[in-house]
């Protein structure tokens, strides 16, 4: 939990500090998901995951092919917009296994503890990826993804400590 909220601070202050035309570029989540964690509150009443629960997620994403005027081109109608998707596997409250599917690029597969600097920092809870309709799929459907891409098996903390 540290180390998440150490990131989270860094990656802050990483975003605030940088030139706005490349963070597209180093997004580590789809600005809806990094949207939703800016609102909601930080304090959680209930505990909603358990340390060991395995939850899958694939999100869609638009990537701006281009910069208008120095700015990001966010036009949802513009052709040249590569739509992409983003899947994410939590074991527990924080991702464990993140993947960027681009149309026009290799995938991009990432393992916490190897590509922490890349990932999403951000806890199931603070996703909001829980009330997004449509957004939770199987672990099936992540593995079969995961795997078609080249995905190393993975091992799940609970197993790791013993």
């Amino acid at each position: 939990v540290e180390f998440h909220r150490r990131l989270k601070v860094y990656h802050a202050w990483k975003a605030k500090n940088k030139r706005r035309t490349t963070m597209d570029e180093n997004e580590r989540a789809p600005k809806s998901i990094m949207d939703a964690a800016s609102k909601t509150p930080r304090v959680s009443t209930k505990p909603t995951v358990t340390d060991n629960e395995q939850r899958f997620f694939r999100i869609p994403f638009i990537r701006p092919n281009g910069l208008v005027n120095g700015n990001a081109n966010d036009s949802l109608g513009d052709p040249n917009n590569k739509r992409g998707w983003w899947y994410a596997h939590f074991d527990g409250q924080y991702v464990a296994r993140q993947m960027e599917l681009h149309p026009d690029k290799p995938a991009i597969l990432l393992i916490a503890g190897m590509d922490d600097m890349q990932m999403c920092e951000l806890s199931l809870d603070e996703t909001g990826l829980t009330r997004k309709r449509g957004a939770e799929i199987l672990e099936h459907e992540f593995a079969r993804e995961w795997d078609r891409h080249g995905g190393k098996p993975y091992t799940r903390n609970a197993d790791r400590i013993k």
